[in-house]
């Protein structure tokens, strides 16, 4: 629907990168909800949750880059689009230079810990053994910085209005480890083994992915090409894009605990499965967010304002028709919805969806305009306002938990950040676009 309501040619960058990110949606339903079902059929309980909790250890590392690559991707699109091909090769050297002291150091230390310590015991596992535990570590830790290296030149793929190629590539990747998975849970192959098995496809996506991004842009990794005052200067914006999943961890975990606190289990899991609901549209939203990303810093890096101006039009037109569109048929359709998805086990709630939708449309209203912020690595300011924002709707939903008692009430506390942030986010934003030449 909204691929029609943004009116954007049908070969344009934007509309590819639409449907390689619905593809993505689609990549992440298979693995994160299909496949759950049969880890605990063929797993078991035990076993399942030892691997979550190995993957969740390991998923720490993800953030060890501080934000590097989507500050470099950023900055390198907006000075290929100036034509200043020594930085460009400047920033793709810094990043490589940087994932590879971080992945080297986090590596040792992996090996260390594992060497020292019984993984096992230390971080409470029940069935795998040592030896298991500490394969399964190491070679999920070693995923985590292989797909780091592989991202590297997703900054090519931008720049040269090509980022649908690139997502293409990381989610088949992820759709190969899906299948890959899928059939050690079938053939009853050991975690340690599969561990292993899945690395396969990130590594033969970093050749394939380096080969194809050398045919749109010849560039070669050189010690001369590395230049750290470039690297202090995007350090700063690098680390601030950490923000951003450390706000978004304080309202999912932090209201969530708030809701077990002062209600009962029965409560949590209706505040908890109406929440998914509710970000399920997000991450359709999102598809807009991450499409008009690489192509705004182009712009940006071009001055061309009009184009701006115009991506930023379009995709908050479209952001809203769509969440008003699906907020009506969640509220409709609600009771039906859940009655299926939880087989009658969660009573729906008007009055907590209600304020969901509500909040949704006020996050709508800053989140996608934030692109033009984001993508040209001026989000320093914003990803203060964010953290500072959901600490703020916590600290109030705490005592509107303990005086109201109302799951309500205590959602509509998140507009405590939302207000402010709609404020800030539309008066940036239209500072940037007039302060171009």
């Amino acid at each position: 629907h909204y691929i029609v309501m943004m009116k954007i040619n049908i070969n344009s960058p934007i509309r590819k990168n639409i449907v390689a990110n619905l593809f993505g949606i689609g990549v992440n339903l298979l693995n994160q909800i299909v496949l759950v079902p049969f880890y605990i059929i063929y797993w078991g309980n035990d076993l399942y949750s030892d691997w979550i909790v190995i993957s969740a250890l390991t998923a720490f590392f993800g953030m060890s880059d501080i934000g590097l690559n989507s500050v470099i991707q950023n900055r390198f699109s907006i000075k290929y689009a100036q034509n200043e091909i020594q930085e460009c090769n400047s920033l793709l050297t810094n990043n490589f230079f940087v994932v590879c002291i971080i992945g080297t150091i986090c590596l040792l230390l992996g090996i260390g810990y594992v060497s020292i310590f019984d993984i096992s015991q230390n971080i409470g596992l029940t069935t795998l053994s040592r030896s298991e535990g500490s394969i399964i570590f190491l070679m999920l830790l070693c995923q985590v910085f292989i797909q780091m290296f592989s991202s590297i030149e997703n900054a090519i793929y931008r720049a040269k209005h090509k980022a649908n190629i690139a997502v293409y590539y990381d989610q088949i990747a992820k759709l190969l480890i899906v299948l890959i998975t899928f059939i050690c849970l079938l053939l009853g192959v050991s975690l340690a083994v599969m561990s292993i098995l899945i690395c396969v496809p990130n590594l033969l996506l970093f050749f394939v992915k380096h080969i194809n991004a050398r045919k749109l842009y010849n560039f070669s990794f050189s010690v001369k090409l590395l230049d750290w005052s470039l690297l202090r200067e995007i350090i700063r914006p690098s680390v601030m894009f950490l923000s951003f999943p450390l706000a978004n961890a304080i309202i999912l975990q932090g209201f969530t605990l708030v809701i077990n606190k002062y209600f009962n289990a029965d409560s949590v899991v209706l505040y908890n499965t109406t929440r998914t609901m509710c970000n399920f549209i997000k991450s359709f939203l999102n598809t807009i967010f991450f499409s008009v990303w690489p192509e705004f810093s182009i712009a940006y890096g071009k001055n061309d304002k009009r184009k701006m101006n115009d991506l930023v039009r379009k995709a908050v037109k479209s952001s809203i028709s769509i969440a008003l569109l699906i907020c009506v048929g969640l509220l409709l359709f609600g009771p039906f919805i859940y009655k299926i998805w939880t087989q009658d086990h969660v009573a729906f709630s008007y009055a907590l969806m209600i304020s969901f939708v509500v909040e949704l449309m006020c996050n709508v209203l800053w989140n996608i305009k934030s692109v033009a912020l984001v993508s040209t690595n001026n989000h320093t300011q914003l990803g203060l306002l964010f953290v500072g924002g959901a600490i703020l709707s916590l600290i109030t939903a705490i005592p509107v938990a303990s005086t109201l008692h109302s799951m309500p009430a205590i959602t509509y506390s998140l507009l405590m950040m939302d207000i402010p942030l709609i404020i800030y986010v539309n008066h940036k934003v239209n500072q940037l676009l007039t302060n171009l030449n």
